[in-house]
């Protein structure tokens, strides 16, 4: 695969992909905040952008799969099944809005897998390092090994605090306005999926709220 499949956008278009992320946190609509992409000699931090959106990318498709499963198995039952679905949604509103960021710079987002079993999906993706797409096929062997509900529910909490961990530690350090802000959005949806885990396995709902306001707060 080609790193680029064209020129990448000047940093104007870049700043305005980025806010598209935040679609996953229901800010703006993505569509509205996109331009055209115009010639543009690739950059370091076009790549650094590149290589932070396609890890992001593939942690949030990771989490789309397993809610999938998780919604589906034995023993998930109503109201959880719905509330699956839904976490799964927003989770899939992250990706969506990372892989249009990354289309808009001009490269190439990694396909979702399409099973736990799909391991190779990883391989060689312009961008994501061998450390990365390891432990994305780990998490994947992971995911295929599961078939009780609570094993679902830890695996799904362990993932989301995963990504909100990524995106504390990465995204401050990239060249964009706009992503400081649009990763505080994401990491306070991904605080109330932990929330929502959660309590789903038992836990106190007010001290996971405040764990998770607590988090939020840390963004601002």
């Amino acid at each position: 695969m080609s790193d680029a499949r064209e020129p990448a956008a000047p940093r104007s278009s870049r700043r305005s992909a980025l806010r598209t992320a935040a679609l996953g946190a229901g800010v703006v609509a993505a569509g509205s905040l996109l331009r055209p992409i115009s010639a543009f000699a690739q950059t370091e931090e076009e790549t650094d952008m590149r290589d932070f959106l396609v890890e992001a990318v593939g942690r949030s498709q990771i989490a789309v799969l397993a809610y999938n499963l998780a919604a589906d198995t034995d023993g998930t039952q109503p109201p959880l099944r719905p509330t699956l679905t839904k976490l799964r949604d927003q989770d899939q509103a992250h990706a969506n809005a990372f892989r249009q960021a990354l289309d808009s710079l001009g490269f190439d987002p990694p396909e979702p897998p399409d099973s736990a079993e799909d391991s190779g999906v990883f391989d060689d993706v312009a961008g994501l390092d061998d450390e990365a797409a390891s432990a994305f096929d780990d998490s994947l062997a992971e995911l295929a090994k599961i078939e009780k509900l609570e094993d679902y529910l830890a695996y799904l909490a362990a993932l989301e605090d995963e990504q909100i961990t990524y995106l504390k530690d990465n995204a401050a350090g990239l060249d964009s306005e706009d992503l400081p802000t649009t990763a505080a959005e994401i990491i306070g949806s991904l605080s109330q999926h932990l929330v929502v885990l959660g309590e789903a396995q038992g836990e106190d709902p007010l001290k996971l709220l405040l764990a998770a306001d607590a988090a939020a707060a840390k963004q601002t």
